[in-house]
């Protein structure tokens, strides 16, 4: 398939392998991913073929199976992480064997269950960090690696299993500084590049299905546009006569 870049604001997003297009890449501050799970989502497609290891035909598509995604991310992983200073990851418990070894592994709680497991509701998705805390190497200070989400409610796009614009702003902040490049290899429907776009921070983003391309180019667009529109709008004015509500200031 024809490699394509869009660039929108700071983002420069790719469409095509990422494998192909990772070793292209020069660095950059920070690796925030979520990439698939190998959970059987029988809606997801993708150009990834099991049979040869190698990108296949834009007819092809798969089942997100074990076998498959093991096989993406032990490649590709070590790939992009080569490129970071740091990571952050949204790994799912399935595929933690074939990652490389994290440095601090955090989690989202979710009270009301992230899904079944063989131990019955998993209420915890993993978060795998590597290398260095931005926040301590620079003196910032601890922060914690984890955090708890009660609702879990992602937007709905076009995607079997979108993550919450919340979550993905939550760690892009936890893993990066204000103004660094963050690179996503599996971009999917765009909300890391939505994340760094609220955060100020910079983009690269690769996603290989066209269809999530597209969602993810135009979500991008619009957080920049209602970015630019916050920053734009013009101050209140402070009233010259107190407020029946009183002063809230």
């Amino acid at each position: 398939m024809a490699h394509r870049i869009e660039r929108i604001g700071d983002a420069e997003l790719h469409l095509g392998d990422c494998l192909e297009i990772l070793p292209t890449l020069g660095k950059v501050d920070a690796v925030v991913t979520d990439p698939p799970y190998g959970v059987s989502l029988t809606v997801k497609t993708s150009f990834w073929d099991t049979k040869s290891g190698k990108a296949a035909p834009a007819s092809v598509s798969y089942r997100d199976d074990p076998t498959t995604i093991a096989a993406l991310i032990s490649e590709a992983i070590p790939a992009a992480l080569a490129l970071a200073s740091r990571a952050a990851i949204f790994s799912g418990h399935r595929m933690l064997q074939h990652y490389p070894m994290w440095r601090s592994l955090g989690s989202v709680y979710v009270g009301g269950a992230s899904g079944r497991d063989p131990w019955g509701f998993g209420c915890t998705n993993p978060i795998l960090y590597y290398g260095k805390d931005p926040y301590l190497a620079t003196g910032r200070g601890s922060l914690p690696n984890s955090f708890s989400d009660s609702a879990n409610n992602p937007e709905r796009f076009d995607h079997p299993c979108p993550k919450p614009v919340k979550w993905m702003l939550w760690l892009v902040n936890r893993a990066s500084l204000p103004s660094e490049l963050i690179l996503d290899p599996f971009m999917g429907s765009g909300t890391t590049g939505v994340a760094c776009a609220k955060l100020g921070r910079k983009f690269i983003g690769i996603e290989i299905d066209p269809g999530y391309f597209e969602i993810a180019c135009r979500r991008v667009d619009d957080a920049y546009r209602q970015r630019d529109l916050f920053r734009d709008a013009p101050k209140p004015v402070k009233p010259t006569q107190p407020s029946l509500l009183g002063d809230a200031a």
